[in-house]
């Protein structure tokens, strides 16, 4: 398992939880092809691609982000949409999208490699895998990633 992801290794989890069977695709957001994404649901982590290691109170780890999404292939489209428009036309994402702003410029100066987890068929949905890898990077780190909103992260079961 990659280093950045050893929080997801745990035996606590009852019923299936599909990270401790690895991840599905490895990619560089930039410039990898996206024909290889599911378009299937399922979770992605967004890591700093140049090894940069981010502060957390109880670590350092190299993860942007954490999302997930019932279109993999499509979201991932859109963050490299969002990301290009930050790089082209800085000024005007930067007013219209400060909410979003953070995590790409992140993803604009560190790269962003991307890892994909598939859901398993009919016994998880994204949002419930999300929460979990959310909850487990939580307990690790005392935090939630630094381009994650607070929104993003809910412990409703």
């Amino acid at each position: 398992m990659i280093r950045e992801l050893s929080f997801l290794k745990s035996n606590e989890f009852s019923g299936p939880f599909r990270p401790t069977r690895g991840h599905d695709n490895d990619i560089t957001l930039c410039d990898d092809d996206l024909k290889a994404i599911s378009t299937g649901p399922g979770v992605y982590i967004i890591l700093s691609e140049d090894k940069t290691k981010f502060v957390y109170p109880n670590g350092l780890n190299s993860i942007i982000y954490i999302g997930q999404a019932k279109n993999l292939r499509r979201r991932l489209r859109e963050h490299l949409r969002h990301l290009n428009d930050l790089i082209d036309h800085e000024t005007y994402y930067l007013r219209e999208h400060i909410e979003r702003c953070p995590r790409y410029q992140y993803m604009r100066f560190h790269g962003a490699r991307v890892i994909t987890f598939n859901c398993l068929k009919r016994t998880q949905t994204a949002k419930e895998l999300e929460s979990i890898i959310l909850l487990k990077f939580y307990e690790k780190y005392r935090s939630i990633p630094v381009g994650n909103g607070a929104r993003s992260f809910s412990l409703d079961k």
